[in-house]
């Protein structure tokens, strides 16, 4: 878990761990679901302050159409966690504590390279409900300065009502360990008959007219909610 800084809340705190060579994407899964998850979950001392935790395990993408040629697939990331707590002292308290220190904090190294893993504080909008609930999440990741974020919003959630799809969630991050160049990125729930692939390119499409012509990456994801 990351360190936090600035006590203010809500807190939305996005994990983008670097997997540990020896263990590949279905290894990590295996070890975040089975052993970290639960490890965590087990010690209230430090989830009892959450109001969420998700993990978010990356998929293959099984399309034929392909992405647009002007993204590009997030390949080194097999996994986001997203932490919510109600405010940054608790997320430092939860990270204060012993269970925390002793147990959590040491685990960590068994599933990431500590070099290259990432965390990202989040303010979002909610520009339609209902994404946490899907059974796939699209995340969409630009390094572009989250303009008009209510306007982006409204053009997110008409693409979300005209193709069938469950929620979205629209972010304005900034990083506080490692380097990443994404500043702003899109959480868009996936309906079980849409194809992704194409998905992303709707709503590509419609980010090229808003943000212009930045630099884009896009992951598949499969949620396992915890809290």
């Amino acid at each position: 878990m990351a360190e936090a800084s600035t006590p203010t809340g809500p807190v939305k705190l996005v994990i983008l761990p670097r997997t540990r060579a020896a263990l590949g994407r279905d290894g990590l899964r295996r070890y975040l679901e089975a052993v970290h998850g639960p490890m965590v979950v087990d010690e209230t001392a430090v989830s009892g302050r959450f109001t969420s935790y998700v993990h978010h395990y990356a998929q293959d993408w099984a399309t034929s159409g392909g992405i647009s040629g002007d993204m590009a697939i997030l390949e080194d990331r097999d996994a986001v966690t997203i932490i919510r707590t109600p405010t940054m002292a608790d997320l430092a308290l939860s990270k204060a504590c012993d269970g925390y220190r002793k147990r959590i904090g040491p685990d960590e190294d068994n599933f990431r390279e500590a070099e290259g893993s990432l965390a990202l504080l989040a303010d979002e909008i909610e520009a339609v409900p209902g994404v946490d609930c899907a059974g796939h999440k699209l995340f969409i990741f630009r390094s572009a300065l989250p303009k008009r974020f209510d306007d982006w919003a409204d053009q997110i959630g008409m693409i979300v009502r005209d193709n069938g799809l469950c929620g979205a969630v629209i972010n304005a991050a900034r990083t506080i360990e490692g380097q990443f160049p994404f500043i702003q990125f899109d959480e868009v729930g996936l309906s079980a008959s849409c194809d992704p692939a194409t998905i992303a390119g709707i709503i590509h499409q419609s980010a090229l007219a808003h943000f212009g012509n930045v630099e884009t990456k896009v992951l598949l994801a499969e949620p396992v909610r915890f809290i």
